[in-house]
Formats: structure tokens, sequence, C-alpha cells
């Protein structure tokens, strides 16, 4: 008796689940499989009313605090985040490892090919070896630092010279989507530096091929990155820097050079952003989409945010004490005359990588002139 009591309370449970199971979805919840990149199937979509989580590992050597990371994260992520719960039966789970924590500066190009991120944004200064025709804007020093115009010019030549973005597929296992500027380059210095001559002697810090911008100026030139910036000039390892303002202002440059000379130097392509190509093929055909769509729109936001915030940091530095002088037309000419050649040494390093170098300096230059910046030395291209 005890045991057909056991048994049909049993079923009575059983029957009460199962009717509950069988209730409207009012109360239902969303159903989530994670699929991590790289075992996606672009074909198969997710059930009715269920999202399939697919994770993306995105990272960079440089931190929050640089505006490109920002940008990064306030569009780049922000928009594929939404586009993709939006329009598609996915949602994307993202680690984040910006500062170094997993591909650190001059290894970002290395950590995407190999796999380590899923996403990466490079840091274009530290692989002029590797990529020397997306780099080669720094070996054209006094160009043009207006991040809109630099920004417009980047447009129109990744548009007319696919090998700008070929490259990262045929060479390196990457997908390229998406490229920033950076910010007017700024010279922080611990004594006030007004023109060429007040130069000579110092030891200026400075990133990869920016060094070249000092060469023929009697300075002597330290190997440094942002990260080691206040630092160095802290200890006197060096007495000046070149880099981009804003990431200087809020790393407090300031506090241990308080004088900013507005050089003219330079604004540059300065970060890539590009997908393992491995997890590229094994995404999603309408993620891959979105990403391509939203990677493309980077450039316009990023320009702008940089153009905004430059200003800002312009009023900021001198509330905070900083003297900023501002190089005159003479004094820019002057310096860029005491450079070596190092723009002819620039086509001659591409005509050997296989590009065709006079051309495409040449027509850098020529879009430049387009938006009305006149040359600040005529290098004589190709001669």
């Amino acid at each position: 008796m005890k045991k057909n009591r056991l048994f049909a309370l049993g079923m009575a449970a059983a029957v009460a689940v199962m009717s509950m199971t069988g209730c409207g979805s009012k109360n239902s919840q969303t159903k989530e499989t994670e699929t991590p990149a790289g075992q996606g199937d672009s074909t198969a979509a997710a059930p009715s009313g269920s999202k399939e989580k697919i994770t993306l590992r995105i990272g960079s050597g440089h931190s929050e605090s640089n505006p490109w990371i920002t940008a990064l994260e306030d569009y780049f992520v922000k928009n594929v985040t939404e586009r993709v719960s939006a329009e598609t039966n996915y949602e994307i789970d993202w680690v984040k490892s910006y500062g170094g924590s997993v591909i650190s500066l001059g290894n970002e190009l290395q950590g995407v090919q190999d796999g380590l991120v899923d996403i990466g944004c490079t840091i274009l200064v530290f692989e002029a070896s590797r990529l020397p025709l997306q780099d080669m804007v720094y070996s054209m020093p006094f160009s043009c630092s207006d991040p809109l115009i630099v920004a417009e010019t980047v447009k129109q030549m990744y548009a007319e010279y696919p090998e700008f973005t070929s490259t990262y597929e045929t060479d390196y296992n990457q997908k390229f989507i998406g490229i920033g500027v950076s910010d007017p380059y700024g010279f922080y210095s611990t004594k006030e530096v007004k023109s060429l001559d007040d130069v000579k002697g110092m030891k200026i810090g400075a990133a990869g091929i920016n060094l070249s911008w000092i060469e023929g100026s009697g300075a002597v030139g330290v190997q440094t990155s942002l990260n080691d910036t206040y630092q160095n000039l802290q200890t006197n390892v060096c007495q000046a820097t070149i880099q981009p303002t804003h990431s200087c202002v809020n790393l407090k440059v300031y506090e241990v050079a308080p004088y900013y000379l507005d050089a003219n130097f330079n604004v540059v392509p300065f970060n890539a952003i590009t997908v393992n190509m491995d997890t590229w093929n094994d995404l999603p055909e309408e993620v891959r989409t979105i990403l391509t769509e939203v990677g493309e729109g980077y450039l316009d936001y990023e320009a702008n945010y940089i153009n905004e915030i430059h200003e800002q940091d312009l009023k900021e530095l001198e509330a905070k004490g900083c003297t900023i002088v501002t190089l005159s037309r003479e004094e820019q000419e002057k310096w860029a005359a005491s450079l070596p050649d190092i723009v002819n040494g620039l086509v001659k390093s591409l005509d050997s990588a296989g590009y065709n170098g006079a051309e495409i300096v040449e027509k850098y230059y020529q879009i430049l002139e387009s938006h009305g910046v006149e040359r600040i030395r005529d290098w004589n291209i190709g001669n």
C-alpha cells in the first residue's frame, strides 16, 4: 500500500512539472549557448527566441587612457555589441585585455597572428619593419597635424591602394577592419623650447621611428614608449619627449615636464584593428558584416573625438600651469631642413618592399595639398 501511494505521488509531481513547463512563454528565460570564437557555424541560426553567445578576445598594448582605445571601447565594441544583439541571433561576450596584459606593445601584430587575441588594436609605430607601407607617414614629419584632414587623406589612400589592407591577410593571418589616427604629437620638456637651437644636447625620448624627427638637431634620441614616459622624464633618462598630446595629459606628464611645444610634427595613421583569420573564417557571416561596417566607421568617430579633445587638452595644460609655445613656420622649416633626406629614404625602402614608393608618397602629399596643406619642405621625391 505504501509503495502504491509513493508511486501515485510521484506521478502527480511529474504531471505538475510537465504542466508548468508547458505554460506560456511570458516567464520563460532566453536560452544562451556559448560558442567560443573559432567554433561558430556561419550557416546555422540559433533557435527562435534564443541567443547564441560568441566569445571574442580583444586587446592592445595601450590602455584605455589613450584616445584610440577609448574610441575602440566607446564606438567599436559598443556598436558591435548592440548591432549583433539587435540584428542577429547571437550575442558577443567580450574578454578585454588592454594595457599589454596579453599582447604587449610591439607584439600586437604577432599576437593577433598567433591567436593570442581574436581582435587586436596594433600600434603601428612599433611595426615599421613588418608594415613599412602602413607606417610610412612616420617618415614624413611636418606633413599635417589636423586629425580630420589626415583621416580623410588616409581614407583616400586606402581606397586607392588596396595593398594598405591586403598585407595583413596575405602575410600576417589577420583581416583588416579599421584604422585610426593619432592626436597631434607634442613636445613635452623640462625646459622651455622655442626653436631648433634650444634642443641641442638634450636627451629626447620617442617611440620607434619617431626618433628620426630629431636627427640632425643635435639632440640625443632615447628609445621610449608612452608607458615609460613619465618615469623617464622624472628620473632624467630624458629631458623631453615627443608623444601624442592627449595620452601625456592623461599620464600627467606636465607634472615632470611643464613645457609644451606645438611643433606641427604630425598626425599619423596610428592604430589598426584586425581580426585573426581563423577566428574570422569561423564567425557567422552576419557577424562578419557587422564587424566590417563598424570597423569602417571607426576612423570618422575616432578622428572627430581626437579633434575635440585636443583643444580641451591645451586648455587643461594651461590650467595645470604648463607653458605652451607654438613653433613658428620659419622654425618648422628650419627643423625640417635639418633632417636627413628621410622621405626619399622612405621611398627607397618602399621600393625594396615591392611598392611604388615615389608614387604612393607623392600621392599622400598631393591629397594633403588638395585640403589646403602646404609642404613644409620640398623633399624632391624620387630624386
